[in-house]
């Protein structure tokens, strides 16, 4: 076994033992899991068209009218995320996940089914609460299509190590991600999940 095959089969027994905790009762209330905020990439399209000289005037009566100011663009919701959008929890977390590309597997790669397309996309971590946060146990899931069929998880020596390790405040931490998916899917819904047992996962769909 190769290293790398030796880190993914390692990241999988830690997620099954994680779920296997949470299905054995070690949560309490599930009315305490949090559901993320949401920033939309688009969220500053509403400024497109304004001289780049707008006075601070209009700018404080922007803010006033919304009553949040740099949170105007935040909401909250049931639906799926955009490419480009951020997922934030109160511990100070952001997630964004890009838009999803053409991914060509190594001639080594496990996940990739022949007769199937390969999508990659890239996670981008933040923290920007005040303590380090442990990124170890992130995982992510995806289904494609209109039948939402399971696109399995690509791992190759290019892709798929996933994060490791604590991140500081104020640090960001990126990693590429792959997806096997049929050929004639025309979308890929990824999930991503903190697996803390305290925050609800967050969702992208994102067009292929």
């Amino acid at each position: 076994m190769s290293a790398q095959q030796s880190r993914t089969a390692r990241r999988r027994l830690i997620a099954a033992a994680a779920v296997a905790v949470l299905a054995a009762g070690g949560l309490t209330a599930c009315a305490a899991v949090e559901e993320p905020t949401v920033t939309k990439a688009s969220s500053g399209s509403d400024t497109k068209g304004r001289d780049s000289g707008d006075s601070e005037d209009s700018k404080s009566a922007g803010d006033s009218e919304t009553g949040k100011g740099e949170e105007a663009g935040q909401e909250r919701g049931d639906g799926p995320l955009s490419a480009g959008d951020t997922a934030s929890y109160s511990s100070g977390l952001r997630i964004t996940v890009s838009e999803a590309s053409s991914y060509t597997p190594g001639e080594y790669a496990l996940g990739h089914t022949e007769g199937n397309k390969a999508h990659q996309v890239t996670v981008t971590l933040e923290n920007t609460g005040g303590k380090k946060t442990d990124i170890g146990l992130i995982t992510l899931s995806a289904r494609a299509g209109e039948n939402g069929v399971e696109a399995e998880q690509i791992f190759d020596d290019e892709i798929g190590s996933g994060f490791e390790g604590n991140l500081l405040p104020g640090k960001k931490a990126t990693a590429r991600f792959a997806f096997d998916a049929p050929a004639s899917a025309g979308n890929l819904d990824v999930e991503v999940d903190l697996l803390d047992f305290t925050t609800e996962p967050a969702q992208w769909s994102l067009e292929l």
